[in-house]
């Protein structure tokens, strides 16, 4: 028989601790699964917990940088950074998706009314995104 594993609040709890613990710095993810005693699977899902549970608590956000792994700062120039870099992520995967997958398909079926608002809409985003990367504070 399978063995059930903790719920996520667990290990979201444990997740949370070691970050508290290492303010103001960040920990990697193999930082974080050493100070938990949790797997990178236990681990993630600690994150994704907290990112869902962070305003109700009162928490600032999770974010992440390759400079300074997963935090839990108070800085909003932190939060800044981490969005800005989602931002840039999403245009890059909404682009290529337009380039490799719209775009042929309108090319192909210029007249479907399916594809002409599939482009009116990614274009609004993709333009959204480029606008949101590009903003100075």
């Amino acid at each position: 028989m399978k063995r059930a594993g903790l719920p996520a609040h667990v290990h979201g709890s444990a997740v949370k601790k070691a970050l508290q613990e290492a303010r103001p710095a960040g920990l990697s993810l193999k930082q974080l699964c050493r100070a938990t005693k949790r797997t990178p699977s236990q681990v993630w899902a600690g994150l994704r917990y907290l990112r869902k549970i962070a305003v109700k608590e009162g928490l600032p956000p999770v974010t992440y940088s390759r400079s300074e792994g997963f935090q839990l700062s108070d800085d909003s120039g932190v939060w800044i950074a981490y969005e800005r870099a989602v931002f840039r992520s999403e245009l890059h995967r909404v682009t290529n998706f337009i380039t490799g997958i719209v775009a042929p398909h309108a090319k192909k079926e210029a007249e479907d009314e399916w594809i002409r608002l599939v482009l009116e809409q990614l274009g609004g985003v993709k333009a959204t995104l480029e606008v949101l990367t590009r903003m100075e504070r």
